[in-house]
């Protein structure tokens, strides 16, 4: 899988848990200005994205510096673990 695969389910997944129902527009977006976004929230969607890519569970430090979209592709493509080619 690609960078603009996994580029384009965050965004489907960052777009769904918008509290304002706000869709990603581009990477420079805010979470909590832009998109809505609260603590409980935030627990959300790190929740969400550790499920749908396998990672480890992200940190108090690693939550809390997340403020835009681009930080969290950064994250998440930063820590996913490589799937396994299909067999």
């Amino acid at each position: 899988m690609g960078t603009t695969d996994i580029t384009a389910r965050i965004h489907g997944i960052i777009s769904r848990m918008s509290p304002t129902g706000a869709a990603v527009g581009s990477p420079a977006d805010r979470l909590v200005e832009d998109l809505g976004y609260d603590s409980v929230t935030f627990l959300e969607l790190a929740v969400a994205l550790e499920e749908e890519f396998d990672l480890t569970a992200l940190d108090d430090d690693q939550a809390t510096d997340l403020t835009t979209v681009a930080q969290v592709e950064a994250l998440v493509i930063g820590t996913a673990e490589p799937s396994a080619p299909p067999a």
